[in-house]
C-alpha cells in the first residue's frame, strides 16, 4: 500500500476523537488568528514565533504558556473553539469530546464560569457534519475545592454538553488521593470518569487508587504492570492512545515500541486520539495513518479500530446506534476500498 493511499483512506475514514485538550489542540492558523485579534493591546504576543512544524518547536512549555495568553478573554476562547471543531470536522471525525480545565483571568474579568460557558456555547452551535460533547478536566494539581468547584461547573452545564470528568495535569505533581471525593462526588450525579494513568513509571505506585474509583476509560496508561494490566482487562476499560504525542513527550521511545502493540494482541478496547493536535502537529487521521504503517494494519483493521471507538463514547446507547449505523453505512459506500 502507498502512503498517499493510505493517507487518503484515513482521512476518509469516519472517525471518534476522545482524547483532545482544547488549549492543545489550536493550530497554528488559529494562533495567527488570534494573535491579529490582540496584538493591539499586547503588542508582544506578535514577537513569538509560530511554530510550523515540528522541526521549528525547541520546548513545548513557552508554546503553552503563549496559547493561554491568547485564550484569556471569551470570545477568543469562542473562536479557538470554533476553529479546532472545524478542523475535527475536515478531518472527518463525526463524534468529538473536547476536554478543558475551568480557567479565569482576572486581567480580562473572565471566569471559570464564563470560560466554561464560552466552550459550550460554541459546541452547542448546530450543525450535522460531527457531534460535540465536553469534558472537564481536573487538574492534579489543584486542591480539592478547586476540584469540587470543577465538579460543581459540570454539573451546571451538563445541560450544555457536559459529559464526563477528567484528571489531567502535571504527572509529577498533585495526588489523585488528595482529590478523590471530588471524582466520587461526580461518579454519584452519574458522570463518566476518565483519567490520565500511568503516563510515566513514577504513576504506577498511585495507579491502585485511580484503579479502585472503576474509571470508565484511561489516558495513555503507558507503563502497566500486572495488577493494572489485570484490572484493566477484567473490567474492559478502553484507553485512550495518543501516539505521537507519547513519542514526543519521550514517555515511549519508538512508536514501534509503543504500548499499543499489546493492546492489539490483546483485542483489549482502545481508541486513536491526537492529545494536542496543534502542538504536536498530528490530526486523527495521522495517528491512524501511524498505527497502520507501524502495526502493518489494513484497512478493515483501522475501520474495526474506529468502530469500536464508538462504544467508549460517554453518550447514550441510541447515540452510539446512530454513529455505528453512520459508520457502517460509509463502509457499504466504500467497499471498493476493502
Amino acid at each position: 500500500m502507498t502512503v498517499p493511499i493510505l493517507a487518503q483512506f484515513c482521512a476518509q475514514l469516519p472517525k471518534v476523537e476522545l482524547h483532545a485538550h482544547l488549549n492543545g489542540s489550536l493550530s497554528p492558523a488559529t494562533m495567527r488568528e488570534l494573535v491579529e485579534r490582540k496584538k493591539a493591546d499586547k503588542p508582544e504576543l506578535a514577537d513569538f514565533q509560530i511554530p510550523d512544524s515540528l522541526e521549528r518547536i525547541d520546548d513545548f512549555f513557552p508554546l503553552f504558556k503563549f496559547i493561554y495568553q491568547l485564550t484569556d478573554d471569551e470570545e477568543s476562547v469562542r473562536i479557538a473553539t470554533r476553529n479546532i471543531i472545524n478542523e475535527f470536522a475536515q478531518d472527518n471525525v463525526k463524534y468529538l469530546e473536547l476536554r478543558t480545565t475551568p480557567r479565569k483571568n482576572d486581567e480580562t474579568g473572565m471566569t471559570k464560569t464564563s470560560y466554561l460557558a464560552a466552550v459550550a456555547s460554541v459546541i452547542q452551535e448546530a450543525r450535522d457534519d460531527i457531534i460535540v460533547k465536553l469534558i472537564v478536566s481536573i487538574d492534579r494539581r489543584n486542591n480539592l475545592d478547586e476540584a469540587q468547584e470543577a465538579v460543581d461547573l459540570a454539573l451546571a452545564f451538563r445541560s450544555q454538553g457536559v459529559v464526563g470528568v477528567d484528571l489531567c495535569g502535571d504527572v509529577k505533581a498533585g495526588l489523585f488521593e488528595n482529590l478523590r471525593p471530588a471524582f466520587e462526588r461526580a461518579k454519584q450525579h452519574g458522570f463518566p470518569l476518565t483519567l490520565h494513568f500511568n503516563e510515566i513509571q513514577e504513576n504506577v505506585v498511585e495507579s491502585a487508587s485511580l484503579l479502585s474509583i472503576r474509571p470508565n476509560r484511561l489516558g495513555h496508561a503507558t507503563f502497566l504492570d500486572d495488577y493494572c494490566r489485570k484490572t484493566i482487562y477484567g473490567q474492559n476499560i478502553p484507553i485512550e492512545i495518543c501516539m505521537t504525542s507519547n513519542v514526543l513527550c519521550k514517555t515511549v521511545k519508538t512508536f514501534e515500541e509503543h504500548h499499543i502493540k499489546e493492546l492489539l494482541v490483546d483485542n483489549h478496547p482502545f481508541i486513536l486520539c491526537t492529545d494536542d493536535k496543534g502542538v504536536f502537529f498530528s490530526e486523527s487521521s495521522n495517528e491512524y495513518k501511524i498505527a497502520a504503517e507501524t502495526f502493518n494494519l489494513s484497512n478493515e483493521e483501522l475501520f474495526t479500530i474506529t468502530l469500536r471507538s464508538v462504544d467508549a463514547i460517554f453518550a447514550d446507547d441510541a447515540l452510539k446506534q446512530t454513529l455505528k449505523q453512520d459508520f457502517l453505512r460509509w463502509k457499504a459506500e466504500n467497499q471498493s476500498q476493502f
